[in-house]
This record gives structure tokens, sequence and C-alpha cells, in this order.
């Protein structure tokens, strides 16, 4: 007789009390906890939810931030609602976690399934329903589930690479060890080597970028070389000790390499020994500290060696364990370093030398890079990160011998670099921008000091530059490489170098991404894979718009052993006071004629609410500049008309100035005129178009002339030579009042010597830019009180785009300033690009459409 059949108990169904799906939230929890519980439970919070048996309670788990989730009892006595909770506002009952689990209760759901075990059956016990929150139309998925998606769509995208691109695959002698091969590929350091492992040769590991940094354990390389493997049916080893690093996911914090060394054992038994060195799973236990770990780790490569001699097994000892251990080696060392106080040798041999004296806070960043070595220094502008990074090279030479400091920044600010160096330690830097024959000599000549060059020429000297092998990489304004597709990040990237320093006021000015892109250079893996970075951090609605971003603490979390940002804020009690002035204008009847029919023409264009196809997207933007063109001037939207004019140099008159149709610049020049007067002071016009300077430079002649005085326009299309005369010129002669300056004066200058007063003729997309204009003059140096003024038009696109300019501070503030975890977007900020332009235009198509019908009634 066979064995008795187990019979699996039917799940109960279970009605909850109509008190949990029915009762006022608002009235029970007041209106602001009521709303931010259901807000939590429609972000996905709400992770698991179970009814009691009687239906009168439920306990639920709900996330708030990063993991783990707050337990939740909620109870139905005497017809009335009562909760308990684990967190922080447990004694202010009731909670938005309770909320959120009643939320979450109420929502529509399907059938509710039996809990299943590892095996697929239904668990036995007492048959009571596990509710897993359910996902109604407008639900928005769980951060796991986003990552789970996203994980399988890359997955999927290496195994189509593999089948589609078809790299060649060579077999290489592996010597009785695991099969290894050669795979080509399109990338600059193909071919690669890729090796399976396993006994099924399920375990691949390659010694690509991707590999090394995706965290999912393979890559096309190893996708293709497995598939070419098995259709061959060759034999694996039969007995093999493999220690190799495969990277993890590390979703929570920096990864730990020493802890990705693992231990695979094919027809041989784990010893006692190996099992002290390595879990069930076969990763490499940590020790209690770094130094603990990282002998650890040598101990157990001599054990596994040991274990695989005693067994007659081959030793497959992965090439990367070696460099692993190598790499914790020398952030130990970097580690250990003195904490270089004022009295320390090297500080006392290097600091106090200096041509200027350092702030405290200049000080605290200087230690900062040399202890990090390779480090990511965010000051806000103008507080002086180039002269922290000279300081901190110095001692790198002193303390470690790091000789050739390599600077890379863009071309307008290489010889503001050679004149900090010199006046900061008295060195001649050498600057590069000869013949390429030229650039070569210099780079097989250098054997220390500075050297500095502009990201242009790192991708066209890239070979010479890695043959140089520069022991001190610095990235100023690093944002050039914030987008990782282009081939300048994708060259800067490929330069190596012990110690490396990233130089930004602006880490992020848009997207998470340009973050990451920056800090890839340092290490590659620090904030994560590149795929994983959205769905972490990004709740998406089902359309997916974002409406947050989310688990903020975690990213400053991985980015705090290496990031350091201090803003102006802090250091107020060493600058002088700034205050900043509005001067809004209306617009001449020809500039709103004009601007209403390219106002006209993108509502037409946006008039169908569905998505645009790439000329017309091109068609809005163009209007939407030339809208943007006329806020500032007519003449500058018609230039052609007044060109010959502005090239003679007689001043204007009142006539010819008002034919410019530009009640802005009438305003400015009136302004100037008062200011050059009244004070002193030296003034940078800033304007984002070129012609909008000469424009202002030509209603501002008369009033210079007369005073003696002179403006020049700086300019992105000025040779080397010509913007150092110019900016030499503008700190040195005190007739040159007046510096117009497109935004290749609004990076990386130091003109607080010079100026204080910064006028901003327009107001551009990106708030960085702003920023970065006002900072090239109120910085440590300044010794007067700077003024800020602003032109705008009124009741036009440049007024809304202020608006929108000030919205898009919430992502930078939450990471880099706030201590909030979640960072809520604006309406505007989750539409999608036709809503975002609807909105954006608010008015503009109403106003255009009065206009035609007025017209069809006068005719």
């Amino acid at each position: 007789m066979g064995p008795r059949k187990q019979r699996t108990r039917r799940p109960v169904q279970i009605v909850a009390d109509p008190v949990l799906l029915h009762a006022d939230l608002a009235a029970w929890a007041g209106q602001a906890v009521a709303r931010a519980g259901r807000r939590s439970a429609i972000l996905g919070h709400v992770e698991t939810l179970r009814l009691s048996e009687e239906g009168s309670g439920l306990e639920a788990s709900v996330r708030d931030g990063a993991p783990p989730g707050y337990r939740v009892v909620v109870r139905v006595r005497a017809g009335k609602l009562v909760s308990r909770c684990g967190c922080p506002a447990a004694s202010t009952l009731p909670c938005k976690h309770a909320v959120a689990a009643i939320e979450a209760l109420r929502f529509p759901r399907p059938e509710p399934q039996p809990p299943r075990g590892r095996s697929g059956r239904t668990a036995r016990g007492s048959g009571r329903v596990l509710y897993q929150p359910a996902r109604p139309k407008g639900w928005v998925l769980t951060r796991e589930e986003r990552l789970a998606l996203a994980a399988e769509q890359e997955l999927e995208d290496r195994r189509r690479r593999a089948r589609t691109e078809r790299p060649s695959v060579r077999r290489i002698s592996g010597h009785g060890g695991p099969p290894r091969f050669r795979v080509a590929g399109q990338e600059p350091e193909a071919p690669y080597t890729v090796v399976l492992r396993g006994a099924k040769a399920e375990l691949g590991s390659c010694t690509c970028a991707d590999f090394g940094k995706n965290e999912l354990g393979t890559c096309k390389h190893i996708e293709r070389a497995r598939n070419w493997f098995l259709r061959r049916r060759k034999r694996l080893p039969r007995r093999v000790v493999s220690l190799w690093w495969r990277p993890r996911a590390w979703l929570y914090g920096p990864p730990r390499p020493l802890e990705e060394i693992r231990l695979d054992l094919v027809g041989v038994g784990a010893s006692d020994a190996l099992r002290a060195y390595f879990g069930a799973e076969g990763w490499l236990q940590p020790g209690d500290d770094e130094a603990a770990t990282l002998e650890r780790a040598r101990a157990a490569a001599r054990c596994a060696r040991e274990a695989a001699e005693r067994a007659g097994a081959f030793f497959d000892l992965d090439p990367a364990v070696e460099a692993r251990l190598a790499e914790a080696e020398a952030a130990l060392r970097r580690r250990q370093l003195p904490p270089l106080e004022i009295g320390d040798a090297s500080w006392s041999c290097v600091v106090p030398r200096l041509g200027l004296k350092l702030h405290p806070y200049q000080e605290e960043g200087v230690r900062f890079l040399v202890r990090t070595g390779r480090a990511f220094l965010a000051d806000d502008m103008g507080l002086g990160k180039t002269v922290q990074a000279i300081a901190a090279a110095l001692l790198l030479r002193q303390l470690r011998g790091a000789k050739r400091a390599l600077v890379v920044c863009p071309a307008s600010l290489k010889h503001q670099w050679r004149r900090e160096i010199e006046r900061t330690c008295g060195e001649e830097a050498l600057v590069l921008e000869a013949s390429r024959e030229t650039r070569r000599r210099a780079y097989r000549r250098w054997s220390a000091g500075f050297l500095v060059l502009n990201y242009e020429l790192v991708v066209r000297d890239l070979p010479e530059i890695q043959r140089a092998r520069p022991e001190l990489v610095v990235l100023d304004e690093a944002q050039r490489i914030k987008n990782w597709e282009t081939k300048t990040a994708k060259a800067v990237k490929r330069l190596e170098s012990p110690y490396a320093f990233v130089l930004t006021g602006t880490p992020l000015e848009n997207r998470l991404a340009e973050l990451h892109s920056l800090a890839e250079f340092l290490y590659p893996r620090a904030l994560g894979p590149r795929w994983r970075l959205f769905p972490f951090h990004a709740v998406v609605d089902p359309e997916g718009r974002v409406l947050a971003y989310e688990g903020l603490d975690v990213l400053r979390r991985r980015l705090e052993p290496f990031f350091l940002r201090r803003e102006r804020r802090e250091v107020l009690d060493q600058l002088p006071p700034r205050t900043e002035n509005t001067f809004w204008t209306e617009m001449t009847g020809l500039q709103r004629r004009v601007y209403r029919r390219h106002a006209a023409r993108v509502a037409r264009l946006l008039a169908a609410g569905a998505a645009l196809a790439p000329a017309q997207v091109r068609r809005v933007l163009l209007a939407l500049t030339t809208m943007r063109i006329l806020c500032n001037a007519y003449a500058q939207y018609a230039y052609e008309r007044f060109e010959a004019r502005l090239a003679d140099p007689s001043p204007p008159t009142p006539e010819e100035i008002r034919a410019l149709h530009s009640p802005k610049l009438e305003e400015f020049a009136r302004v100037m005129e008062e200011l050059l007067e009244e004070t002193p002071a030296k003034v940078v016009v800033y304007s984002q178009w070129e012609r909008m300077l000469r424009l202002a430079a030509f209603v501002l002649r008369e009033a210079l002339l007369r005073r003696g005085e002179r403006g020049e326009v700086f300019h992105g299309g000025l040779t080397a030579g010509e913007r150092r005369r110019i900016l030499e010129s503008f700190t040195e002669d005190p007739a040159f009042r007046v510096l117009f300056s497109t935004d290749a004066g609004g990076l990386g200058l130091n003109l607080q010597e010079a100026a204080s007063v910064v006028v901003h003729l327009e107001v551009p997309w990106n708030p960085a830019v702003l920023e970065q204009r006002v900072s090239r003059v109120h910085r440590p140096g300044q010794r007067r009180s700077v003024q800020v003024l602003h032109f705008l038009t009124r009741d036009a696109i440049e007024e809304r785009v202020r608006q929108i300019v000030e919205e898009k501070r919430a992502l930078f503030e939450g990471l880099l300033v706030e201590e909030a975890d979640r960072v809520v977007l604006a309406p505007r900020q989750q539409a999608t690009l036709v809503e975002r332009l609807q909105q954006l235009l608010r008015g503009e198509p109403n106003v255009a459409e009065r206009r035609v019908a007025r017209r069809g009634a006068g005719g």
C-alpha cells in the first residue's frame, strides 16, 4: 500500500470588516497624514498585507525609503480603528504607514491566492490568505519590481547582442582547467578573455568593462562564448578548484570587491579549512575591518591552492582576484596617510610656502583630497577648487611621490590654470596647444610637474597620454563628461592613474545619470551599474513619467567616502555681501507681433496633444528659441539689417537705439549709465547669444566713449591668445569697464579681482548656469559687495522660463543639500514633453487665437 496522500487545505476566504473598508481616514488620522498615507500606498510602499482570520484587523509591512519596512498592525475595536506601528512617529498615532496599509487593502484586487512554497505547492497551515497589494490602474511599480524588470531587460539585451553581433570566438589552451576563450569585440580594449566555470559552464567571467560593472554576472562576450561552447558539446574538466572574482549586486552601499571573491568546486569536496573562509554560497567572508578582510583573502587563496594540490585538482586562480587584492592594498595605504595637521612635516613643507593663505574650509578640502586619493570636490562655484587641487597635488608629490600631475580642463581655462599654478607654488606648468608632433615630444619628455591640456586633446592624444603614465589626473569643470555616450567622456574614462580629482561646482544639473558619469571616472562601481540607477531611484507612473525620486539617502551614502561639497552659504563670513535686482520690461508692438506669430506656430504643433515626431520637436524648439530672442530685441531677430551699423564705431543716436525695438536694451543702457557714473565698479554682462552682447555694447558705446572707457566682447570663438589678452586687460586696465561675455566666460574664470557687478540679459534654461556666472565674481578674494542685475521681459516666455529654472533646483538640492530621502517633482516636471511645452506656453496660444479672430472680424 502506497504512502497516504496528504490533502492540501483550501485557502480561507476572509471578508474584511466594513470599518476597515469604509472608515473616513482623514477624520481618523488627519488630512495631512491621510494624504501622506495614500501617496505611500500608491507609490507601492506596502510590501505585504495580511488580514486577520476574523477580518477585523490586518498586519502589514510598509516601506518608508530604504528597507526593511515598518511592521503595522490595525484593529477594529468597538467600531473604531486603532493602530500600532514601529515607526518613530508611533507616539502620534495614527501614522501614515497605518493609513497606507488600509488604503492598500481598499484597492481592487484579483482573487487572493494562497501562499506558495519554493516547490510551487500550496503552503500548509491555517490557510490564511496573504494579500499581495494589488495594482489597479494608476498603481506604480515597487522598487523591487522596477529593478527585477530592468535586470531582465538588461540580461535579454546582452543575449540578443551575443546572437546578432556574433563576436568571433577562439578557444585558447586551458591546460586542463576551465575552458577559456578569446572573444573579439568592437571596443578599443578587445579582444577579451572569457572563462566558463561550474559543472555545466553555467558560470562565467570576462575581462571586459561591462562584466566588471553591470553586476549581472554575465555580458555579451560570456553569452557568445557559452553558446559557441555548448553547441560543440566539449568536455568539461572533472576536478577543479576555482578562486575567481564575480561582481555582486550592492543595492544599498558601496561595493566591497574582496567580498566578491568566490570559491567554486567541481569534483572536489569542501574542507573545513575552506569553509572557514567561504560562506555557504561560496563568497569570501569579511573580517572585522578592511585590513583583516585583506589578510583573510590572501590566506583563503593559499588555502584554496593547497586544497587543489591535496585533491590532485586543477587550481584555477582568476587574475582578477590578484588585481582586487592589489587595489585593496593600495586603498589601505592611502587611508594610512598621516593626519596632515598644521605641525606635520609634510604639511609644513608645502602649505605655509604657498603664494596665498588657505581659508579653513580650503585646508579641510586639501586634506580630504590627499587622504581620499581619488576624490570628487563639488564645492559651490567660487570657493577655490583650483587652489585646493594644486595644494593637494603638491602634498601627494611630497607624501607619495606622485610627480606627474595631468590637468584636463576646457580650452578657455588652460592659461588660467598656468597662472594659478605659478601664483600658488611658483612652478611653470606646461600648457599643450601646439601641433601634434610638438605635443608628442612634450608627452615623451614629461617626467615631473603639471601638464595642462583641454578635453578635446584627450580624444586626439589618448595613446600618447596613456604612455606618459600620469600619476595624478585632475578634471576641472568635469561636467564635460556628464554624458557618458560622448567621445570625450569615453576617452577621459580610459585615463589611468593612482590618484585622481574631479572638480565641478555643478555635479548634478538635470539628471542623476550625469552624476553617475562623473563618479564613474573615479570609481566605476561607486553608484552601482548605470542601468540600475533610474529604476532604483525614479518612481514612474504607468505612462513612464517621473513622479518622484526616492532613496536619495542611499545615493548620498554611496558618495560619502569620496565626495565633498561645501556651499557658499557655509562660508559667507569670508565673502562680501551679494544683492540682486530684477528689472522688468515690456515689448514694443513690432516685437509682440512677431513673437505672437511664433507662439501661434508652436500652439498649432502642440494642439493635437500627441507625441511629436523628431522633426516637429526641432521646429518647436526653434520657435521657442526665436521667442526668447524676441524677448531680448527685434534687432537680434533681424540682426542682418543692423549688422553694418554695429560695425561702424561711431556712437548711436537715440533714434537708432529706438530702432532696435528693445525696451530691455534701453533700460539696460539707462541703468548702466547710472552705475558707471556713480561707482568705479567693473561689470560683467552675460548673454548666451553673442549677437545680443554686440547690441548691448552698441547701446552702451556712447556712455563709455564719453567717459574715456571701453568694453569688449568675450566669446567662445576667440583664440587662446585673444582670450588671454582680454582677461588680462580687464583685470589690469582701469579704463576697461565692461566685459560682455557669453557663457564661455561663465566657466572657470576668476574675475573677483576685477569686477563686482554681474548683469544677466536673459535667464538661461539651466539654473546652474546662473550660479556659474555669478560665482566668477562672488568668490573668495572679492573685497567689495557684489551686485547681480537681471533684465527680463514681462508677460512672455522669459517670465515662465524663470519659474521653471527655480523648479529644476529640486532634485539638485534634495540630493546634495537637504537631508531628504525623497524629492517629489512639481507637476510641470512630471509631465510629458508636449504637456511641459503646453504649460510653458500657458496663455500664448490664446493670445495668438484672439489676434487671428480680431483680424477675421475686421476683414
